[in-house]
């Protein structure tokens, strides 16, 4: 097992999804979108940004990295999605110009313009005359995007687009009227046109959301220019490997498993806790009151059903998964489509797309159901 130090903090193993995302990036070609999903809390934005950090924006002269994690903007509308993107050059974006390591002269059409790109940043500086044009929607940005980066690979340089909690463009329509395109819909034909049509960028798309991705998974057209990668919690070794570095014994590490599982989230709560705790600390009056907190979470979701029928059926769910490990999907039951929308929202539940089984989010989320059915 591999521990190393990140942001001040354990980062444990990973070695095999480091080696698998390295060397697809390393492809002079790329050829489809990669999906990384996982259960919440295993650890993806973490992960991800270790890479793009410790890894590839080491390698600038090998990568053009461009990364946004969309959780992090309030993202309400066409103009806000374009504002991560984009920015004006203005007076007071000076500073900021002197930092750029890109400079390229751009046409759209008959409009002309310039575009400055950030060693680092998100950010694609444009003239204020094109700035107005993407905003009034006289110019395509993803146009505009698919210009810069085919400038940069000519350089030499492999793009890669990393994007996170894509799910939260969902809502969001081109030109703010629901009648008019999806922003989602638009931004997958970019990301396609990206790779499997011009083979210009690496594109990573990253999402907790199952339910998302269970609906990319059966979209005939995204599927075929998609791989899916399961970002999953700690396996029983790694996790007793990291266990016992912490110093706790055999039979508390059965017992850590029994309700946390290899969630690294739950894990590293629990090692401040007994930080802060120190001797005061007992693991098993810890351990069964996070069970009991989950309880009351899931008792609070059954509050937020609409009908008997859902509350039911929620209940039910919870037994079956509980007693097989699992439950199946099943594609034309709107009852079942409705439950699960909520507790995968709630973190209860979650979706393996590849097998269509409804599974815990976690070991604590199994402990806390089986506290709320009092089994």
């Amino acid at each position: 097992m591999r521990r190393l130090t990140y942001r001040n903090g354990p980062f444990i193993n990973r070695e095999d999804e480091e080696s698998f995302i390295l060397n697809k990036l390393n492809q002079n070609r790329s050829e489809n979108i990669l999906f990384i999903y996982g259960p919440k809390s295993s650890g993806k934005t973490t992960f991800i940004e270790y890479i793009v950090e410790e890894k590839l924006q080491k390698q600038k002269k090998k990568f053009y990295v461009n990364y946004v994690n969309f959780r992090g903007y309030a993202i309400h509308n066409y103009d806000s999605f374009l504002n991560i993107y984009f920015y004006p050059i203005r007076e007071e974006n000076k500073n900021k110009l002197s930092k750029m390591m890109h400079k390229f002269a751009v046409v759209l059409g008959s409009l002309k313009g310039e575009v400055r790109i950030p060693e680092k940043g998100i950010d694609f500086a444009v003239s204020i005359d094109l700035y107005e044009a993407l905003k009034n929607k006289e110019a395509d940005p993803f146009k505009l995007m698919i210009e810069v980066l085919s400038k940069i690979k000519s350089k030499g340089k492999q793009p890669v687009l990393i994007i996170d909690e894509v799910q939260e463009l969902t809502d969001i329509y081109m030109n703010g009227d629901i009648k008019n395109r999806y922003l989602l819909t638009e931004f997958f034909k970019f990301l396609i046109r990206l790779t499997k049509e011009t083979h210009l960028a690496h594109i990573i798309v990253m999402t907790s959301s199952s339910v998302f991705i269970d609906e990319i998974y059966n979209n005939s057209k995204l599927a075929q220019t998609s791989k899916f990668y399961l970002f999953d919690h700690f396996n029983y070794e790694t996790a007793k490997k990291w266990l016992k570095t912490e110093n706790f014994n055999n039979e508390e590490i059965e017992l850590i498993w029994e309700y946390f599982g290899g969630c690294p989230f739950n894990i590293n709560d629990l090692l401040s806790e007994r930080n802060n705790f120190g001797d005061k600390f007992n693991l098993k009056e810890y351990l069964i009151k996070e069970a009991n907190t989950i309880a009351g979470k899931i008792d609070m979701t059954v509050g937020e059903y609409g009908t008997m029928e859902e509350k039911d059926y929620f209940e039910k769910l919870l037994k079956i998964i509980i007693d097989k490990g699992f439950a199946k999907k099943e594609p034309k039951n709107n009852l079942q489509k409705n439950v699960l929308k909520l507790a995968i929202e709630k973190d209860i539940l979650f979706i393996k797309a590849d097998t269509r089984k409804i599974i815990f989010n976690s070991h604590i989320m199994k402990k806390g159901a089986e506290v709320f059915l009092d089994i």
